[in-house]
């Protein structure tokens, strides 16, 4: 059974996505090779999904210390 390029986990002959991690994977033909012209923008997409997830992540970061520094702004004004 192959494994996924992006995350080496164990996946099933013609799998598309990695049931792991999610990454797209090329479609081999019968000579092994590639069924994608564009090989190299599965790589590109990998690439440019990784960032726009750890944007997402640095951003529900930002959302929650945001959210912290209101509660203690509020916290405060009660106090005075």
């Amino acid at each position: 059974m192959p494994t996924c390029l992006h995350c080496d986990a164990t996946i099933p002959d013609g799998t598309v996505y990695c049931s792991n991690c999610g990454a797209a994977q090329p479609q081999a033909t019968s000579h092994g090779s590639p069924t994608s012209p564009n090989e190299s923008n599965s790589g590109d997409m990998s690439t440019r999904l990784e960032k726009a997830m750890r944007r997402a992540e640095l951003l529900g970061y930002a959302v929650a210390g945001l959210g912290v520094a209101i509660l203690a702004v509020i916290i405060g004004i009660a106090f005075l």
